[in-house]
C-alpha cells in the first residue's frame, strides 16, 4: 500500500496520521536516509516541510564541503547523524564524497548539485577536469558528469576567478565561469562571464569599466543572484555586475563596516526575493547581519562615482555576540586564554553561510574550530577542526536538502493534493 496524502481516504486512520504534521515528522525521523527524505518531500508541501526539518541541522543542512589550499582535496563532512540501525543512510552520506577522483576541489554547491574540478594543481585549470554531480538525487551514481573546459580563446586567464552554478537550469545553463582582470594604474576592471549550455561554451557577458576607487584586489567570494554578480573587494566595497546590462555598479558597505586585514571578517550571501545579505564580524567579535534589496543597486550607487546614500540601502537584521553564543566551546578549547595578549589569535572569521542568512559558519580564532550557528535559535555546533599546520584561507560551502520544484498543494478541507508550481 502506498502511504501518501493522496492514497489515504479522508477520516481514516491513515489520513489522520499522514496529514498530521507532528506525527508525520516523527515517522520521517525514522527513515534516517536522505534519499528517502527526498522521495517523501515530493509528495506534498506538508511532507516537504516535515522532511526538511529532519534533513540535518539546521533544518535542511545535510553537510559541508571543506576546501583549503592547505589540504589536498575538498572534504565532505556529514552533519546529518543517521540512526545506527540504518546502514543505508551511512552509505548514502559516504557517497557524497568524490571516490577515487584525484584532488577534487569544490567550486559551488546549489540545489543539490556540486560543481567541482579534479586532477588539477590549482594553477593550470585547463589541464584539470570539470564535473558536476547530484549525490542526493542520484546516490548510486558511480561517476560524475564530466563537463568540457571553456576554450582558452574565450578566457583571458589561466585560472578562473570563480565557477558558479545557476539558480535553476530552466534555460539549460549548466554553469558559469567568471574571469577578472584589474589594472591599478587606471582603476580599470574587465570581467568576462562564460556560460556552458548543451556541452558548448559561449561568452555570456563582457564588461569593462573605470572605477572611481581601485578595488585593490577582488576577493574570491562571489555571489550570483537576481541576474547579477556581486564580488567583495579589498578596497571595502562590493563590486556588482549586471549581466543583462553588462554594466558595473558599486555597493558601498554599511556605515561603520570595514574590511580589515582579515578578509574573512566580511562575507555576503544571496537571499530570496532579490535580497543580498552581508555577514560582518567587528573588532569586538560581534557578528552583524545586514540585508539590502537588490532593486536599490542602481538607485543608491554608481560605479563611476562610487557615491551612495547615507545608509547605502543596508538594514541591520541581527547583531550577535560570538563570545556569548560560543561560550561553551570557548571554555572547552581554552579560546579565551589563547587570545590573551594576542589579538590575532582571537580573531573570528566567517568561512561560509547559508542562503537567506539562515545559518553561518565561523572559525574561532587560532583554535581552528569551525562552528555552525543557526541565527534564529542561536544554537551553535562544532562541525570541523582545522589541521594545526593549515593556516590558509578556508571555505565551507553547505550542501542543502534539495527542494523539488513541482509539488502538490495539500487541500486542508478535502485532504487531497493537487499539482502546484513552486
Amino acid at each position: 500500500m502506498e502511504l501518501s496524502p493522496t492514497s489515504a481516504k479522508k477520516g481514516t486512520s491513515d489520513s489522520n496520521v499522514l496529514t498530521n504534521g507532528d506525527l508525520l515528522q516523527k515517522i520521517l525521523l525514522r527513515l534516517g536516509c536522505p534519499s528517502s527524505l527526498v522521495s517523501a518531500a515530493l509528495t506534498s508541501k506538508l511532507w516537504l516541510h516535515g522532511a526538511s526539518k529532519q534533513a540535518g541541522y539546521p533544518p535542511g543542512l545535510l553537510g559541508i564541503y571543506v576546501s583549503s589550499a592547505g589540504i589536498t582535496s575538498s572534504e565532505f563532512i556529514p552533519l546529518l547523524q543517521p540512526d545506527a540501525s540504518s546502514p543505508e543512510a551511512s552509505a548514502v552520506l559516504a557517497d557524497f564524497g568524490f571516490g577515487n577522483l584525484p584532488t577534487p576541489n569544490v567550486w559551488d554547491c546549489r540545489n543539490g548539485v556540486v560543481l567541482f574540478e579534479f586532477g588539477g594543481n590549482g594553477e593550470t585549470f585547463h589541464h584539470a577536469g570539470l564535473a558536476v554531480r547530484s549525490p542526493l538525487l542520484y546516490p548510486d551514481m558511480d561517476k560524475p558528469t564530466v563537463l568540457p573546459q571553456a576554450p582558452q580563446l574565450l578566457t583571458f586567464s589561466e585560472y578562473p576567478h570563480d565557477m558558479l552554478l545557476p539558480a535553476d537550469h530552466g534555460d539549460g545553463t549548466l554553469c558559469y565561469r567568471v574571469d577578472v582582470r584589474t589594472s591599478e594604474s587606471k582603476n580599470m576592471v574587465t570581467v568576462v562571464v562564460c556560460v556552458l549550455r548543451s556541452d558548448s561554451w559561449a561568452v555570456h557577458c563582457i564588461a569593462t569599466g573605470s572605477l572611481a576607487k581601485s578595488p585593490i584586489q577582488i576577493l574570491p567570494t562571489t555571489v550570483l543572484a537576481g541576474g547579477k554578480i556581486y564580488m567583495a573587494t579589498q578596497a571595502g566595497y562590493i563590486l556588482g555586475l549586471d549581466l543583462g546590462k553588462e554594466e558595473f555598479f558599486i555597493v558601498d558597505l554599511p556605515k561603520g563596516v570595514e574590511l580589515d586585514q582579515y578578509p574573512g571578517n566580511l562575507v555576503h550571501c544571496r537571499g530570496d526575493d532579490y535580497v543580498l545579505y552581508l555577514f560582518h564580524v567587528d573588532s569586538e567579535n560581534r557578528l552583524n547581519v545586514w540585508l539590502r534589496k537588490m532593486k536599490d543597486d542602481h538607485e543608491h550607487d554608481d560605479a563611476s562615482t562610487g557615491s551612495g546614500s547615507a545608509n547605502n540601502g543596508w538594514v541591520l537584521k541581527d547583531s550577535i555576540s560570538v563570545r556569548e553564543t560560543c561560550g561553551h566551546l570557548m571554555e572547552q578549547e581554552g579560546w579565551e586564554t589563547i587570545g590573551d595578549g594576542d589579538e590575532d589569535a582571537a580573531v573570528v572569521t566567517v568561512v561560509g553561510a547559508g542562503d537567506n542568512a539562515e545559518f553561518v559558519f565561523l572559525e574561532l580564532g587560532i583554535t581552528g574550530i569551525i562552528v555552525c550557528m543557526h541565527l534564529k535559535t542561536r544554537e551553535v555546533k562544532k562541525v570541523y577542526q582545522r589541521e594545526p599546520d593549515d593556516d590558509y584561507l578556508i571555505s565551507v560551502p553547505p550542501f542543502m536538502f534539495v527542494r523539488p520544484p513541482i509539488l502538490p498543494v495539500q487541500d486542508a478541507h478535502e485532504g487531497e493534493a493537487t499539482p502546484h508550481q513552486e
